[in-house]
């Protein structure tokens, strides 16, 4: 069961590769592995030793894989931009038409675009239960020889903050597939969060925006092309929806301002709620065939949060049914309308269609 596991997760890893590189190495890379995990032990190695050696393998692979993905870049850049191979294209998602609207993710993709949404909310669970245990300053003191444990909880948003811009940068290089626009929503979310606030003595600034920006140029310098800008504009022209899961990742600040850092169980659990929620929006998304069913799938998001804030004691209070309903209403139509400002981008688009046919 561990080898099926490990061969599997080991093919979508392949699967971060550039697609002529891939289409060319792929099966053969997963066939040496596949083969490589029964090879590790014989028949008297205890069991435990030997999920041990194959799990080895497996995250040696992981560890080496930044490496080899710059050297399979390189590879590819070398044999130019000129003929693609068969059954795949060259660059990201193919070509960039019309068909974009009608594709859906993959269950594997939605679930890759999905994760910044279930990583916020695992830091911040992390962040609730340490302040709820009496931390509250993270305190590094490295130079002693020691390090405050809490301190990596307290700064968990930070470390998601980074992996958004690791997937950013993974997006970038892949010619800015659909799933990668929660990364690039999340990580300008983090830039304009951290850049407008003093968290644990310390002021970022413009600094903040830093991680976002190096991910990008170097997403440029390892394509060594503008394409993967190009193919933004392009798949925003094409599918307006994207821009709109782009602000999608702004969300969870539904859940900051909900809750205010003012922790208690009631709040975790709404936390994990929140965390559900906003990841099955974005596997929704994603996996729609329509305009419409996309955004609507995140406006449903933004109608349960607020709702779930309101009865959460966020608000008017309740025995003020009118002015609650009107309170729910305003907010969810403020946010549903953050949501469709891209919508602007397929008027214009209409609009052009009309212009060019007459």
């Amino acid at each position: 069961m561990l080898r099926r596991l490990l061969t599997r997760l080991y093919t979508h890893l392949l699967k971060l590769y550039p697609d002529r590189f891939l289409d060319e190495f792929g099966g053969e890379m997963s066939d040496v592995f596949a083969q490589a995990l029964p090879g590790l032990v014989d028949s008297g190695t205890p069991p435990a030793t030997r999920r041990v050696k194959m799990a080895g393998l497996f995250f040696r692979e992981v560890w080496y894989f930044p490496f080899a993905y710059l050297d399979a870049r390189r590879y590819q850049i070398s044999l130019g931009a000129g003929e693609t191979p068969a059954g795949g294209a060259s660059y990201g998602e193919g070509e960039v038409t019309e068909t974009w609207v009608g594709r859906r993710a993959s269950w594997g993709a939605a679930l890759v675009g999905a994760l910044p949404f279930l990583l916020f909310g695992l830091a911040y669970l992390l962040k609730g239960v340490a302040e709820l245990s009496g931390h509250y300053q993270p305190t590094f003191n490295l130079l002693g020889g020691s390090l405050n444990r809490p301190a990596i909880i307290l700064t968990a948003p930070m470390g998601v903050y980074f992996v958004c811009v690791l997937g950013l940068l993974f997006g970038v290089s892949k010619g800015f597939p659909r799933w990668s626009y929660t990364y690039l929503g999340m990580s300008l979310y983090f830039g304009w969060y951290y850049s407008n606030g003093r968290f644990y003595g310390v002021n970022y600034d413009s600094w903040a925006w830093l991680p976002l920006f190096a991910a990008i140029i170097l997403g440029l310098l390892l394509t060594r092309s503008l394409q993967p800008l190009a193919r933004l504009l392009q798949g925003a022209w094409n599918d307006w929806t994207r821009l709109s899961l782009a602000l999608y990742g702004f969300m969870p600040i539904l859940t900051i301002v909900f809750f205010d850092d003012d922790w208690g169980v009631f709040q975790l659990y709404g936390l994990f709620f929140d965390t559900v929620v906003l990841a099955a929006g974005a596997v929704a998304s994603l996996r729609s065939r329509t305009i419409w069913g996309r955004v609507l799938s995140l406006g449903a998001v933004v109608l349960i949060l607020v709702v779930k804030g309101i009865l959460g004691g966020w608000g008017p209070s309740s025995d003020e049914p009118l002015r609650t309903l009107y309170f729910v209403f305003s907010l969810t139509i403020f946010y549903f309308g953050f949501l469709l400002l891209p919508a602007v981008i397929g008027l214009l688009k209409r609009g052009v269609g009309a212009l060019s046919s007459r």
